[in-house]
């Protein structure tokens, strides 16, 4: 559960394509354009043990400070990274950090990457294996953050110029992205894979998904990637917004830790980046794409969220996701009406059972990385209320599927705040959202799970020992009851 609280600090990326790269500008003809160019290349042809980088910057760049990062996420010492760092054009700053001004005129910076550990990553040698810097003779795994430098001030758009990487590379820009510049940003909040990975590319609706695979897991290459690509198009139905003409999945093996399974999913830009153990089984390995990829939309494409306050809105943004992880689940046709019941059950179960299930919202708050049952809480109890809370919609004539696209929609780049979100809860639900809300999420309330509305064809039934099974309902069929638990699309 440590894990799971390490992703939801965490982000991902997408990828550059196994076919050939398209002819890039010429670096003059950028220059005259104000655009700078991210240069990525290997060492030695077909070998991964370490990747060039290599950042021009035009005159337009004059005064802006770039800035590398020493920590990110549960990674540190990340310049123990960087070797043999050249750059003329760029003043280093005084200072802690590694920092470096602009000239006028521009300029340029160049170093090569390489991990700073022998072998492959381990628990014992890092806090979450698979996130510091991967590079050996047959494959090469890096995420922006802990390699590329950000604008702290100032910065100009930069091109891509991939012609010096092997073809066998995923990376979180397709070819062609960034033709009329990228934010270093973005680029820097990216996934590369380069090497012995199992390439792909398939479409899902109007995407193109593309992957990068490594491992032997429970589910195959094929599997993982049509959970992401039927997640990807219900996504696209239901919120009524298709935000990517491409996307990313990239999946890399982490070692198993001294007990159990470990799988941790997390989002980057136009990408999803799974690290899983191979001992990982199935369902997990699939419940933990479908619920990171709900996050595309809840709540990456609603507007920037305030972190420090972040945990007083679980119910939402973790809540409502684990319910629609579910929910287009089976919309996508990857489980039916009996999984997705199971799984509903299983969740209520593990509310009733939690010995902080009555936990009010401000002391979880300040308790959520206590424990796991205090991190799981929000997940149950949020799931539970959103189940209910589409059901009152419903009745109104509208779903929770049409709330989350209302703030999608009004998303106009300002803080995703809470009054955003109960407003839109409330419009589509009534005034029972709000004394739900106060109930049983600001006051910590017990929930009962044999009182939440449900679709017509669900019945909930309790067991001698207190335990809750939602099952369909005599005289329904299976088919039916999914139609009328999903809703109209």
């Amino acid at each position: 559960m440590m894990v799971r609280a390490m992703v939801a600090a965490l982000g991902i990326l997408a990828l550059a394509a196994c076919a050939s790269l398209p002819p890039q500008p010429d670096k003059d003809d950028l220059a005259a354009a104000q655009l700078g160019v991210l240069s990525l290349g290997t060492q030695q042809p077909g070998r991964f043990e370490a990747i060039t980088v290599r950042l021009d910057l035009p005159a337009s760049a004059a005064g802006s400070v770039l800035s590398f990062p020493e920590n990110w996420g549960p990674e540190e010492d990340l310049s123990q990274l960087r070797r043999d760092t050249a750059f003329r054009g760029l003043e280093r700053l005084p200072g802690e950090g590694e920092a470096y001004r602009v000239a006028p005129g521009g300029g340029w910076i160049a170093y090569t990457v390489a991990q700073d550990y022998d072998g492959e990553p381990d628990w014992q040698t890092h806090r979450l294996p698979g996130m510091r810097v991967q590079t050996a003779r047959s494959h090469a795994f890096l995420l922006g953050q802990t390699v590329l430098p950000t604008w702290s001030q100032g910065g100009v758009p930069l091109t891509l110029d991939l012609q010096s990487l092997p073809q066998r590379v995923a990376f979180s820009f397709a070819p062609g992205d960034c033709a009329t510049g990228c934010a270093l940003d973005d680029l820097a909040n990216s996934v590369f894979a380069l090497g012995d990975f199992a390439f792909d590319i398939r479409q899902a609706g109007n995407t193109t998904v593309r992957s990068a695979i490594r491992g032997s897991f429970a589910m195959d290459a094929d599997a993982m990637s049509g959970v992401l690509a039927g997640m990807l198009d219900q996504g696209a139905r239901r919120f009524d917004d298709a935000p990517f003409a491409s996307y990313l999945f990239a999946v890399n093996p982490i070692p198993a830790p001294p007990q159990g399974s470990a799988v941790v999913g997390t989002g980057l830009h136009r990408s999803f980046l799974l690290l899983a153990s191979e001992n990982a089984d199935a369902e997990r390995l699939r419940h933990t794409i479908a619920h990171e990829i709900v996050h595309e939309w809840i709540t990456r494409r609603m507007g920037p969220t305030d972190e420090a306050s972040d945990a007083q809105r679980m119910w939402f943004t973790e809540g409502a996701t684990e319910y629609f992880a579910w929910k287009l689940q089976l919309a996508a046709g990857l489980i039916d009406t009996q999984d997705f019941l199971a799984g509903m059950s299983d969740l209520a179960n593990e509310y009733l059972s939690s010995p902080v299930r009555e936990l009010p919202a401000d002391e979880l708050a300040e308790r959520i990385f206590e424990s796991e049952e205090a991190q799981r809480l929000p997940y149950q109890r949020g799931a539970l209320l959103a189940w209910h809370w589409d059901m009152l919609a419903r009745a109104r004539g509208s779903s929770l599927d049409a709330i989350i696209a209302d703030l999608i929609d009004g998303n106009t780049g300002q803080e995703l705040t809470d009054a955003r979100i109960q407003a839109a809860m409330a419009r589509r639900i009534g005034g029972h959202f709000d004394s739900d809300l106060a109930r049983y999420v600001v006051r910590g309330q017990a929930l009962d799970p044999m009182a939440l509305t449900l679709p017509g064809c669900v019945v909930a039934m309790q067991g001698p020992s207190g335990t809750v099974r939602f099952a369909v309902r005599d005289g329904s069929s299976r088919d039916t009851c999914r139609a009328e638990i999903l809703g109209p699309a």
